[in-house]
């Protein structure tokens, strides 16, 4: 799927929108933002991941920082090391559902939020970009529920904006019917695709110990 700058057209129709897609501004204290931090780690030995350090603080701080100046309020989602995560000085929320991915930590967080957006990312990915949460959101038309970047090559669901009154009983649902895959659940909402080639590093993430040294050796 070719990302055009069209911005007339929501993810249902195959299109990437730009920029220029929502009708009203959406301030950031209509925003919360909540940092996925779930995973077995597996490619690193086990380790919880977000807490590896990267340039000598924990890589999910550079998530957050990021991430504060965009929305109203951080919070964190986490499955274990709860009291490690609760030290960074940000509220930790409980991914109180286990065995149900990503989507399990997007349930908690919009059932926990008062914004009425929610804006989602994984805490592995310390390279977000500053406009990003201001890029979706400007996108978001007053009919959509949700919306995400398109990096040029690839959806990238996990970093999802979605309309919190109408997201929680979809994602419900989508949930109850068994199925767990992101990808899906933006679909399911018709949710609008963000042409976001320019920042295509913001969804870098770090899988592998290799990754991560590679990550903090570059300036």
């Amino acid at each position: 799927m070719a990302p055009t700058n069209s911005g007339t057209h929501g993810a249902a129709h195959g299109d990437v929108a730009g920029a220029a897609g929502g009708a009203g501004k959406i301030g950031r204290g209509e925003v919360t933002g909540a940092i996925l931090c779930g995973g077995d780690g597996r490619r690193m030995g086990g380790a919880d991941k977000p807490l590896l350090p990267l340039r000598g603080v924990p890589m999910v701080a550079h998530v957050a920082q990021r991430l504060a100046s965009q929305v109203r309020d951080v919070v964190l989602v986490a499955n274990r090391s709860e009291d490690a995560y609760a030290a960074l000085g940000l509220r930790v929320l409980r991914d109180a559902t286990p065995g149900l991915g990503p989507l399990g930590g997007i349930a908690a967080a919009l059932a926990a939020s008062d914004a009425p957006l929610l804006f989602v990312c994984p805490g592995d990915a310390p390279l977000l970009a500053s406009g990003l949460v201001a890029r979706l959101a400007a996108a978001l038309g007053p009919d959509d529920l949700a919306a995400y970047p398109h990096d040029g090559t690839r959806a990238q669901p996990l970093f999802l904006l979605l309309r919190r009154g109408a997201a929680l009983p979809a994602l419900e649902r989508y949930l109850t019917s068994g199925r767990r895959a992101a990808q899906g659940f933006v679909e399911t909402l018709g949710a609008r695709a963000v042409d976001a080639r320019d920042v295509a590093a913001s969804f870098r993430n770090v899988n592998t110990p290799e990754e991560l040294e590679a990550l903090a050796l570059e300036s």
